[in-house]
């Protein structure tokens, strides 16, 4: 449930859900957070290539 608040909502709103830190959120979901910003350099590479 976790994850799904994460990735819907933020690491802020998913602390108040699951009553944690956001720090502690922050911590356990950072491979998404990861995923999606290494998706948003890959595209901003693929800008300047094309």
């Amino acid at each position: 449930m976790g994850e799904v608040l994460f990735r819907a909502f933020g690491y802020t709103v998913a602390a108040r859900y699951l009553d944690n830190s956001e720090k502690l959120v922050r911590e356990r979901y950072s491979h998404i957070e990861a995923g999606e910003l290494g998706d948003i350099a890959t595209e901003a590479l693929d800008e300047i290539d094309g």
